[in-house]
């Protein structure tokens, strides 16, 4: 009996020789210094629960994009997903070796890696002529944590069912708990349930330039985020899972879940007063239906032309209008216009630097080194070109531009791909409201800069989920792989 105890499957050496030492070490440790050694045995025994359930981790990370508070370190600014990640990334080996994990040698460089890697190139290019290449490096890094790094931690999971249900779950949740938070805020006349909690909103501070672009002073509902546009997107970009699962749940009590929760996200919506929200919400809506029901496109084109007619009767009409582009478009004139001349200051850019640009992340300080006059006055130094593509055509130039264009036709082909090839499960879910994800962010990039955000975490998540091959080793593997023959 004492042989089959020693048996490799009874018992674990490498495990014992880990926690003899460290055992002793952390009973050392509390016995000298009680709360340091409390704190160490602690942050063990939670990196051993994340190693043996990542999925909790997964929880922690989508909680952690709608908390954009950042702090600076070696003047590069951190949130709570920067740190998340490195946690992850700390464990990504102990996680592959759970049970259930995917094999390792099954592991394969993620298609959104190798789709992304054209765009990279670009910026590093773009860093040669860059007119601030600390500030552009740090943007770069950025897109490599985003593009690179998240689907490289993503491959701990295995795409089983299991998976799916716990994802769906985790997605279809987090997000009303910040809707429920944008509500009570806009009731409450700007008190918020995550401030109550000591969750703090990024209201800029001292000279730290970096932070700023997340504050907002509109008084609308902006939860955790201190903006409505930085709430609008996170409820646009993960209501996609509730549409998803409204349509085509496999079982009636997802479909009811997903019912409840899209109410709230739309009550969160509403509160934000965003009408690029409302227009990515509209774009995700419409590409989905499209998606499942293709014959509706002539609809749409039939639609479409006589909605266009009458907009264009009733301008022509309208006895307020007074001719000018600004006086179409609901809120301040000034406003409006102001984006029209950042807009033409980002064409100028471009037009001087037309290859490679002036580095990504570099078009703020162009534009203050022009010295543009605005008719609404900044409340604090932080601008951008409130359009994502203009600022990738400034900062990267044509050949950045086209690239990232490549990426996101590339997403979409491999996502289409994925959808003709579905099966009836959740897996399918996430590819319809993957695609809808991906319209969203597409239409709502038209209208402000993403690049500040890191809502390029959930953009990518989403993707990684809806390319997934459920026959596949891993998550966000591509599509085009032997198991799909």
């Amino acid at each position: 009996m004492l042989k089959s105890l020693l048996q490799p499957a009874s018992l674990s050496w490498r495990g014992v020789l880990l926690a003899v030492p460290l055992g002793f070490v952390m009973a050392l440790l509390t016995v000298l210094y009680p709360l340091p050694g409390m704190l160490l045995a602690a942050s063990l025994g939670g990196c051993l629960l994340l190693s043996k359930q990542p999925q909790y981790l997964l929880v922690l990370f989508v909680i952690s994009l709608a908390i954009p508070i950042q702090k600076s370190l070696a003047g590069l600014p951190l949130n709570a997903a920067d740190g998340l990640l490195v946690a992850w990334g700390l464990l990504w080996l102990f996680m592959l070796q759970r049970e259930h994990a995917p094999p390792f040698q099954d592991i394969r460089v993620p298609i959104i890696v190798w789709a992304i890697a054209p765009f990279l190139l670009a910026n590093l290019l773009a860093q040669v002529g860059s007119i601030a290449q600390g500030s552009s490096l740090k943007q770069v890094l950025r897109i490599v944590e985003w593009f690179v790094v998240l689907p490289m931690l993503l491959l701990v999971f295995r795409p089983d069912e299991r998976f799916w249900r716990f994802a769906a779950v985790t997605m279809l949740l987090v997000p009303c708990l910040f809707a429920i938070d944008g509500l009570y805020e806009l009731a409450s006349n700007g008190t918020r349930l995550t401030g109550m909690l000591g969750i703090p909103v990024p209201i800029p501070e001292g000279d730290m330039a970096q932070i700023r672009h997340t504050f907002d002073i509109s008084g609308r509902a902006g939860s955790a985020f201190g903006g409505a546009q930085g709430l609008a997107m996170y409820l646009v970009m993960s209501m996609s899972v509730a549409i998803a699962f409204v349509f085509r749940a496999p079982q009636p009590a997802m479909r009811l879940l997903a019912g409840l929760c899209l109410v709230i996200c739309l009550a969160g919506l509403a509160a934000t007063k965003s009408r690029g929200g409302l227009l990515g919400c509209v774009a995700l809506l419409l590409v989905m239906l499209l998606v499942i029901r293709p014959v509706l496109w002539r609809w749409l084109v039939l639609v479409g032309g006589i909605a266009a007619l009458v907009t264009v009767l009733t301008v022509a009409m309208f006895p307020n209008w007074d001719g000018s582009i600004a006086g179409l478009v609901p809120g301040r004139p000034e406003a409006v216009l102001d984006r029209l001349i950042i807009w033409g200051v980002a064409l100028d850019v471009f037009k001087e630097n037309p290859l490679f640009g002036v580095g990504l992340g570099n078009f703020r300080d162009e534009f203050f080194s022009r010295e543009v006059w605005l008719n609404v006055e900044l409340g604090y130094p932080s601008l951008h070109a409130h359009n994502t593509y203009l600022e990738i055509l400034a900062g990267t130039g044509l050949f950045g531009l086209l690239t990232y264009l490549a990426f996101l036709l590339m997403m979409a082909r491999h996502l289409l791909r994925r959808w003709r090839a579905r099966q009836q499960d959740n897996s399918s879910v996430f590819t319809l409201a993957a695609i809808g994800t991906l319209a969203a962010y597409m239409v709502f990039a038209m209208v402000d800069m993403l690049l500040l955000q890191n809502m390029h975490f959930l953009l990518v998540l989403l993707l990684s989920l809806g390319l997934s091959n459920p026959a596949a080793a891993a998550v966000g593997v591509a599509v085009a792989t032997h198991e799909d023959a």
